[in-house]
């Protein structure tokens, strides 16, 4: 086994073995596919939300938020954490909910034309917040879900 647990009174710990070839080059494998489905998701992302009928002010920070994100993903790594990415469509949706729009009929079809963004960071701040302080529900309050209710597969 490459990983083993270790017991104690407190936690868990984690105990690194050496791992075999074939243990390494999966890891490789299955890291540059993932790399490649953040790196084009943040992509995608990226030009969805920049796009000019969206007629946001602020620049795109689209080199740095790739540098970050990384970043970030790499001390997550470190701790077995789940990585951050840009999410499709929460982040269309998040600029749209964000945005007074103006509809028409031209034609017979509507028409929606993007009048103003209020571009702030603060609701993604809020609500990373909030999904850390529900890791405190952890304990006691979850304990009272029944699991089927939580996952399909028991």
């Amino acid at each position: 086994a490459v990983v083993s647990t270790q017991s104690t009174g407190v936690s868990n710990f984690v105990e690194f073995k050496t791992p075999t070839t074939v243990a390494v080059f999966s890891s490789i494998g299955l890291g540059f596919v993932m790399s490649i489905l953040i790196f084009m998701e943040g992509n995608i992302s990226e030009s969805v939300v920049n796009n000019p009928a969206n007629k946001l002010r602020k620049g795109s920070a689209f080199h740095l938020d790739m540098f970050v994100t990384g970043l970030i993903n790499a001390v997550l790594s470190l701790f077995c954490l789940p990585w951050v990415h840009g999410s499709l469509p929460h982040s269309p949706l998040h600029v749209r909910g964000l945005a007074d729009i103006e509809e028409r009929i031209e034609n017979g079809h509507l028409k929606e034309n993007v009048v103003y963004v209020r571009e702030t960071r603060l609701t993604n701040l809020v609500s990373g917040i909030l999904i850390g302080v529900s890791v405190l529900l952890i304990p006691h309050p979850l304990n009272l879900i029944p699991i089927p209710v939580l996952c399909v597969d028991t």
